[in-house]
């Protein structure tokens, strides 16, 4: 089988750990950036190429491919070394909407996942937020209209509650929300990994959006979930069939939080 380990720290002693425990001449590097010029994947992939060059010479570019956009230097790089493969974004996709490119689905795909029903399901969420469907009828308007209701009301910090198998959807989710509307000293602020307390210590600032995912019910987050409910706090719920549902959540937030232009009149 296949083990896909992501780099996402600087940490000299957890790079030696990582180095030492992945069979280098076997391991596909993937370098990511969509400007090319990112510091710390260029970093990586430098210094994987050496240790890479070492034990296969002029063959260690077989090793590596790159997720770049148009123009990158990356892809210079990858044609100079002979990688494997460049793969080349569409360059209108911000970096914080790149979950559903070439930069999420590479990833996914050599894991083994089935790409294929990723898309279908943020397509199905796509089409429910086409511009011909109803504001009140779309799935990414009504939970943008929410929390933006609600921060005026002065409950900002969106609390993300996720049954343990969805942890690291929570930690996107709150890159993004941090990211598209932290500016100008407002935004809204997202809370992923807290530990879940009581109501009682909880102010009036909180929305808590729930993530429920059917087949894998979480009996304690359930009941933790109904106490929250029974104390009237805002509590968005959201049903996911089964963990492939987790593609429908990226489009559904990328829309939630996409700032929009007003109408000119």
């Amino acid at each position: 089988g296949f083990a896909l380990t992501v780099l996402d720290t600087t940490d000299p002693r957890t790079i030696q750990a990582i180095e030492q425990d992945l069979p280098l001449e076997k391991t596909l590097f993937i370098v990511a950036s969509k400007s090319g010029t990112t510091a710390e994947p260029l970093a990586f992939g430098e210094y994987f190429y050496e240790k890479l060059k070492e034990l296969k010479g002029d063959e260690a570019g077989e090793n590596f491919v790159v997720i770049t956009d148009p123009g990158s230097p990356l892809l210079q790089k990858a044609k100079d070394r002979k990688y494997r493969r460049a793969f080349v974004n569409y360059p209108d996709i911000g970096g914080r909407y790149s979950a559903l490119s070439y930069f999420g689905l590479v990833p996914a795909a050599l894991y083994g996942l089935d790409v294929e029903e990723i898309l279908l399901r943020a397509m199905r969420m796509m089409h429910a937020c086409e511009s011909c469907v109803e504001a009140e009828d779309s799935p990414g308007l009504v939970l943008g209209a929410v929390l933006g209701e609600l921060a005026l009301k002065g409950k900002n910090k969106v609390t993300l509650l996720l049954p343990e198998s969805l942890s690291p959807l929570g930690m996107w989710i709150e890159q993004l929300l941090a990211e598209s509307t932290g500016k100008n000293g407002r935004g809204l602020l997202p809370v992923a990994g807290e530990p879940l307390g009581h109501p009682s210590v909880y102010g009036n600032d909180r929305v808590f959006v729930y993530f429920r995912l059917k087949q894998e019910l979480d009996e304690r987050l359930e009941r933790s979930v109904a106490r929250l409910n029974q104390a009237n706090q805002p509590m968005v719920t959201i049903e996911l069939e089964d963990r492939k549902d987790v593609s429908q959540e990226f489009f559904r937030w990328e829309v939630a939080v996409r700032k929009r232009r007003p109408a000119r009149g």
